[in-house]
C-alpha cells in the first residue's frame, strides 16, 4: 500500500490492524491505518481496540518526551543553582579576604580604645571580677541554704 493511497472500507481497515498487531505491516502501511483510525468514522472491536492501542502510545509517548523536557529543565536549573552558590561563596571569601584584619574595639568611659592588647586586658580584667562577684554569691547562696537547713531541724 503506498502513502498516497488511503483505506476504503472498514474490512480494509480491519485487516489492516490484524496484520500490524501480526507485525507484518511496512511502515507505510502503519502510517495509514494510524491516519484512518483518527479520522475514520467506523467503529468495531478491533477498531476501538486499535483507537484504544495507538491512543495509549501516542499520549505515553507525548508524556515522555514532556518528562525528558522536565527532567532536563531540572537539571539545568540545578546547574545554575550550583553555579550561584558557588559564586555567591567565592564572593564573600574574596570580599573577606579584602577586609582588615581582626581588630578589637572598647569603648571606655566614652573613649576609644583599639589597641588590641588594651583591649584584651580590659576584657579578662571584666571577667575576672565576674567570677569574683559568682564566688561571692555562690557563698552567700550556701550560707543561706546551711541557716535554712538549720530552721528546719
Amino acid at each position: 500500500m503506498k502513502k498516497s493511497q488511503y483505506i476504503s472500507s472498514q474490512a480494509e481497515l480491519e485487516a489492516l490492524i490484524e496484520r500490524y498487531f501480526e507485525g507484518i505491516t511496512s511502515l507505510e502501511q502503519e502510517d495509514a491505518m494510524r491516519q484512518c483510525l483518527a479520522h475514520c468514522p467506523w467503529s468495531s472491536e478491533a477498531i476501538d481496540d486499535a483507537r484504544m492501542v495507538m491512543g495509549y502510545f501516542a499520549a505515553h509517548s507525548k508524556q515522555h518526551r514532556r518528562s525528558v523536557s522536565s527532567g532536563m529543565r531540572q537539571g539545568i536549573i540545578g546547574i545554575a543553582a550550583s553555579i550561584a552558590v558557588i559564586l555567591a561563596v567565592g564572593g564573600y571569601v574574596l570580599w573577606h579576604q579584602s577586609q582588615p584584619g581582626d581588630m578589637c574595639i572598647a569603648y571606655v568611659n566614652g573613649t576609644v580604645v583599639k589597641d588590641n592588647d588594651k583591649v584584651m586586658a580590659l576584657v579578662a580584667n571584666d571577667m575576672s571580677k565576674m567570677d569574683d562577684a559568682t564566688d561571692a554569691m555562690t557563698n552567700q547562696l550556701s550560707s543561706l541554704g546551711e541557716a535554712l537547713e538549720l530552721d528546719n531541724e
